[in-house]
């Protein structure tokens, strides 16, 4: 039968370890807390990315459907000023 002197290693070498897992978790606990907080900025910035892509889109889109209207002023204007005569 374990003796008293046996029984309180014991006691203290479990609270011991009770405090080492309590100080584990805590430091856990708090790179978790960051890890989430460096998420939720890179998650917002890829937000602010992902806006900014469709606004590229967007004027892509823009400049693509006005394109040929561009496109045809400039040689109407490039073709009237070939048919002027030399003024000079």
């Amino acid at each position: 039968m374990p003796d008293m002197i046996d029984l309180e290693r014991r006691v203290i070498a479990l609270e011991k370890a009770q405090t080492e897992n309590a100080h584990t978790l805590k430091w856990i606990s708090g790179q978790l807390g960051q890890i989430a907080a460096v998420q939720d900025q890179h998650s917002e910035r890829l937000d602010r990315i992902e806006n900014a892509v469709w606004e590229v889109k967007a004027d892509i889109a823009g400049l693509r459907r006005d394109m040929p209207g561009i496109v045809r002023d400039v040689m109407r204007d490039f073709l009237r000023e070939q048919k002027r005569p030399d003024e000079g």
